[in-house]
């Protein structure tokens, strides 16, 4: 069975974010751990702000692993960006996610780069910001390496990043761009955008870097509340050998514990089903 992660702020958030549980870290462990959670993804900004030994303790208290390190307020909050025309600004982008990288190594967490990088303004040629992007990548993902911390590059819905939307476009990036330390991490939401055939875009992960997985309805609500056939993505993940952490990314909705709970029961469920169909169909 996979391993099942659920987001987290440790502040509160505007309910219109997809941010899951909010609260401290004692309080998000225990509440996540309560669910049947295996792990927790943070949701942070800041974070020479925090103490990752303490967090790292808070969760393994209640059997919690921390999953994954998310640094998109640098962006929403901070305007820090990785192909900013300002010179500085990238600078500080780029030294700000090595912070977080090292936030992730004492968590033994998965870094995320999202939304941070950024987006290529209107009318602009994609050329240079496309090279000051893996400039930045190679020199965060050289210092996460160096430390024992994997990247994961989230292939985002185009009203939100206007590049590197779908999984196949973001794969390739991946696979030609020459990056070490870097692999790919998908998003239902995303893909109900900008798939045409979401199973056939898992399928093209096959044999390749897929080191992450969010779970949420194309409404952006938890799995089960929305049009998103999961059972079949998931037959998708156990056939290309996906052994990493499926996590729930959803709005808090109708609060975030009963978004928690009813996504992981469904997960679960779904999870069942697909293996169950899959063992059928070998039979």
């Amino acid at each position: 069975m996979f391993k099942y992660g659920v987001s987290a702020a440790l502040h509160e958030l505007p309910a219109t974010q997809p941010v899951t549980l909010r609260g401290d870290i004692e309080a998000v462990c225990a509440e996540a751990a309560g669910l049947g959670y295996d792990a927790v993804e943070l949701h942070i900004r800041e974070p020479g702000r925090y103490d990752p030994v303490k967090i790292r303790r808070a969760a393994e208290n209640c059997g919690l692993a921390v999953c994954a390190a998310a640094n998109g307020m640098e962006y929403t909050v901070g305007g820090l960006s990785l192909i900013d025309d300002d010179g500085a600004k990238r600078e500080a982008a780029v030294r700000r996610l090595a912070e977080h990288a090292d936030f992730a190594a004492g968590l033994g967490a998965v870094l995320i780069v999202g939304i941070i990088r950024g987006n290529i303004p209107k009318g602009a040629g994609p050329g240079i910001y496309r090279d000051r992007f893996g400039a930045a990548m190679r020199r965060v993902c050289g210092h996460a390496a160096g430390i024992g911390v994997k990247v994961v590059l989230e292939s985002i819905l185009r009203y939100i990043n206007n590049y590197l939307n779908s999984v196949p476009e973001t794969m390739d990036y991946i696979e030609n761009a020459g990056i070490e330390n870097l692999s790919l991490h998908i998003d239902t939401h995303s893909m109900a955008m900008e798939e045409s055939d979401l199973v056939k875009s898992v399928l093209y992960c096959s044999g390749k870097p897929l080191g992450y997985v969010h779970y949420s309805e194309n409404n952006r609500r938890y799995p089960g509340a929305g049009a998103i056939d999961f059972k079949a993505l998931t037959k998708s993940l156990i056939k290309i050998g996906y052994s990493g952490y499926i996590t729930l990314e959803c709005l808090p909705w109708p609060t975030g514990p009963d978004s928690a709970g009813r996504g992981l029961i469904y997960m679960k469920a779904v999870e069942r089903a697909a293996r169950m169909e899959l063992a059928a169909e070998n039979f």
